[in-house]
């Protein structure tokens, strides 16, 4: 089982995903604008457009540089957070099957 922080600013879409991380087996943690210290995990699921989403992104990747980051969408330009970690973009509207690849290629299989 891997765990994997959910950086999406819409509420309906995070929950969303959190039982999508769930039903594959993982442990989903919720990371919202209040986060100080991100907890360690696996892996990041980006929301590039809401700028608290990409501030979280910066501090997870400060306190754990290795942590790959997959980004829903593009981040836009001045956005400051350049590609540092990003190993995987869906483009927006992307499918949970090509979620669920892009997650399962890069995180422990669940036990």
């Amino acid at each position: 089982m891997a765990s994997i922080l959910v950086s999406e600013a819409d509420p309906d879409v995070r929950r969303l995903l959190i039982v999508l991380m769930e039903r594959l087996g993982h442990e989903a943690i919720a990371l919202d604008r209040h986060v100080e210290v991100p907890p360690r995990a696996d892996l990041l699921l980006l929301e590039p457009l809401a700028p608290w989403c990409v501030e979280q992104a910066r501090l997870a990747r400060l306190f754990f540089p290795e942590m790959p980051i997959i980004c829903m969408g593009q981040i836009p330009e001045g956005a400051g957070f350049g590609d540092s970690g990003i190993v995987a973009i869906l483009e927006k509207p992307f499918t949970v099957d090509a979620l669920q690849l892009a997650v399962t290629a890069l995180t422990p299989s669940p036990v």
